[in-house]
């Protein structure tokens, strides 16, 4: 076997929760993990629990919200154990409680020389619940976290290394790589929302005709197949005009956030399929450093009948559209596949690109530039494009 931190020989083990989060939010993450097999050469093991209310697992997830202990109670999961040498170790998490089930892999960090994991979304409030939990992750020698306002703490509760690393979506799904679509969904808001905004763009979309597209589900959706929603989000995105973001968890009452401002994979994911994103965002320094180009965002009023103004006048105005949606391709896939949060993680290991790592940006550079040149046939360059308004 090579020495993977000098070449590109090496092998992965990925922990995927896929067997037992079905929520159309998890399927984020598994769209990372699939593009992190396509990269590399990779192991994926997938621990099964009974159910979440299975009595096992929500005692093991009692105790760790009170002792370090919880370790020593089986979550009751199954699932083949490691049992041979890897290179690297990534677990994947959407939430810290996911890692109950991870000890049905067996005694994996014996086998590892190098561990990570990635947790998409931790809150303050989750870290004081859980913090026997979190302490856990003290096991691996870097914590990933899509939450840059959470990052310094978890590293003072889990004495290591944690980086940021945002959201990021599979490019070669969502551009329209075969040329722009016909784009004949007007509106597309997608889960949580504002009621206010929400009843005024049902009102606009009865006076005035226009394609308002929205979710009627009352509660969290779930999917049999990851891969088939992702697909189906990536189509519907494509053929929107407009894509309405907002703050992480805004529309429900929930208390996880506190004071907090996230936000989440729906930032680049209406970008990533030519559709033009209208809403509101945080105005916090890691989106700042994200999305520092100023056609990423149209901003709304708080105001709902003002901020349908604003649509409607950007519907009517297709010659800005069209503008905004190629200054927005210039950045996005070459900024925010998830090519480059993987790269992250590999370069603070020391590790360098594979050469499917280098094809696969090679393919978003190629369908970048065709999207992104005029009849005039002028390419959109990224290094003409100011900094963002703030």
């Amino acid at each position: 076997m090579g020495d993977a931190t000098t070449g590109t020989d090496r092998n992965i083990c990925i922990v995927s929760q896929r067997k037992n989060r079905h929520k159309f939010a998890n399927c984020s993450i598994y769209e990372f993990e699939d593009v992190i097999q396509s990269l590399e050469t990779a192991d994926v093991f997938t621990p099964r629990l009974k159910s979440l209310e299975h009595w096992q697992h929500r005692t093991r997830r009692f105790l760790s919200q009170r002792t370090g202990l919880f370790e020593k109670f089986p979550s009751g999961a199954s699932s083949p154990k490691v049992d041979k040498h890897y290179d690297i170790f990534g677990c994947f998490l959407q939430m810290p409680v996911e890692l109950m089930s991870v000890d049905a892999i067996g005694d994996w960090r014996s086998r590892c020389d190098m561990a990570f994991c990635v947790v998409e979304e931790v809150w303050h409030r989750t870290i004081d619940q859980y913090e026997p939990l979190i302490k856990s992750l003290s096991k691996f020698d870097l914590i990933v976290c899509c939450f840059a306002e959470t990052c310094e703490r978890l590293a003072e509760v889990t004495g290591k290394p944690v980086i940021h690393v945002p959201y990021g979506v599979d490019a070669l799904r969502f551009l329209p790589d075969r040329g722009e679509f016909d784009r004949p969904i007007d509106i597309h808001y997608m889960g949580r929302r504002r009621p206010e905004l929400h009843d005024a763009l049902l009102a606009h979309a009865r006076d005035t005709g226009r394609f308002y597209h929205y979710d009627t589900f009352t509660s969290l959706p779930v999917t049999t197949d990851h891969n088939a929603h992702r697909d189906h989000l990536a189509n519907l995105v494509r053929r929107s005009k407009l894509f309405m973001v907002d703050y992480a968890k805004k529309g429900h009452a929930d208390q996880k956030t506190g004071e907090m401002m996230g936000w989440g994979p729906r930032h680049i994911e209406g970008m990533m399929g030519g559709a033009v994103q209208v809403g509101y965002t945080p105005d916090t320094a890691d989106y700042l450093e994200n999305f520092d180009w100023p056609t990423v965002v149209s901003r709304l009023p708080e105001d709902a009948d003002e901020a349908v103004k604003v649509i409607s006048d950007l519907l009517s105005d297709p010659a800005k559209l069209t503008e905004m949606r190629l200054q927005n391709y210039a950045h996005v896939g070459r900024r925010h596949d998830w090519l480059q949060r993987w790269r992250q993680i590999t370069e603070f290991f020391g590790l360098p690109d594979t050469p499917a790592m280098a094809e696969r940006e090679a393919k978003i550079d190629a369908t970048t530039a065709r999207l992104t040149r005029r009849a005039s046939d002028q390419v959109v360059s990224i290094g003409s494009i100011g900094g963002a308004k703030r």
